[in-house]
């Protein structure tokens, strides 16, 4: 089934939507019972086993994000497939996949004038290769990264095409000797244990 929920209304809170960041907004039920006494609400019904796809709107009806689910038997909801993010013109934000709530396969964004701003194959288990760009097209960063951390060597760029940074990270964190670059050559060596910086 397909849900478009307006943002702000009262069923975004009652029914539970993803938040733009890729996360849930969690919200209170709108129902509310009458000063004179309590009424009988019916029965919540169980939601049916399987795929349904979400889209939000803004408060003028533009769609800001989609996102694809799955409800298991218990009527749990996970993602599960795409979900995509908009610029408020429309044009493609985010792309990001799932599989049963487990974030995997292919995740770019996109800057507003639909270049590349970020482009990563994420794999659970194994190191893929992982790179981010300036709004120019010029290349900032790129390394590898498991399930979405980055690990190993990982070179950055200035603006003008300069390296910038080169070090190597081990799960997530900055580890052993890293050189900065400043824009007129000059180099500065830093030594990092778990991503703190340490003595030479």
């Amino acid at each position: 089934p397909m849900e478009s929920i307006p943002l702000g209304s009262c069923r975004l809170g009652r029914f539970g939507a993803w938040a733009l960041a890729a996360a849930f907004l969690a919200g209170s039920s709108c129902a509310l019972l009458p000063p004179t006494g309590a009424v009988a609400l019916p029965a919540p019904q169980k939601r049916p086993e399987g795929p349904g796809e979400r889209v939000l709107r803004n408060s003028d009806g533009q769609v800001v994000q989609t996102v694809q689910y799955w409800v298991d038997a218990r009527g749990h909801e996970t993602r599960n497939g795409v979900e995509e993010t908009f610029w408020p013109d429309g044009s493609l934000k985010a792309h990001r996949e799932f599989a049963h709530g487990t974030p995997m396969g292919h995740w770019v964004t996109y800057w507003p004038d639909g270049q590349v701003r970020s482009d990563h194959r994420l794999d659970p288990e194994q190191a893929t290769p992982m790179v981010f760009f300036y709004s120019t097209g010029a290349k900032s960063a790129e390394g590898k990264a498991v399930a979405g951390r980055r690990e190993g060597e990982w070179t950055y760029w200035h603006p003008s095409g300069q390296v910038s940074e080169q070090g190597s990270y081990e799960r997530g964190q900055r580890q052993g000797l890293w050189s900065f670059h400043d824009e007129n050559g000059a180099i500065t060596q830093v030594r990092f244990d778990g991503g703190a910086r340490v003595p030479l």
